[in-house]
């Protein structure tokens, strides 16, 4: 059987595959990102805010152990991916199914990630002794 640990980075490499690449799309292929922007109503400049703030999510979900800062990282993303596929629905610009894809990977993240964090807090009560 497949541990929580082994499927919690299986799909997290998913998603930082999937990040990583819209990170790299969008300098690459700035041109035709600005354009999109545009006709999504955005300013340009949010193009390299994204990618940075893209970034230290990644960062933070792979490095981080902090939980309160692990919690806003998944909540930035929920935000960005699932208002990126809204405002794509809205103005009739493709169907956001990537979109809805980094945000079902996401999810599946969050809820291993919940998981593997439950149960490394009942190991480390194991130990503890139990006063009266």
């Amino acid at each position: 059987m497949i541990s929580q640990k082994t499927i919690y980075y299986i799909v997290l490499g998913l998603f930082t595959t999937a990040v990583l690449g819209s990170i790299l799309n969008s300098f690459l292929n700035y041109e035709e990102v600005s354009l999109t922007f545009v006709k999504l109503g955005y300013p340009i400049y949010l193009i390299h805010l994204l990618g940075l703030f893209q970034t230290i999510g990644l960062l933070l979900i792979w490095f981080n152990k902090s939980h309160w800062s692990l919690e806003w990282a998944f909540a930035g993303f929920f935000m960005n991916y699932t208002l990126g596929a809204i405002s794509h629905l809205v103005i009739k610009d493709g169907n956001g199914a990537s979109a809805v894809i980094c945000i079902i990977l996401l999810f599946i993240t969050y809820v291993q990630s919940k998981k593997i964090r439950d149960s490394n807090n009942r190991l480390a009560e194991f130990g503890k002794p139990k006063y009266i």
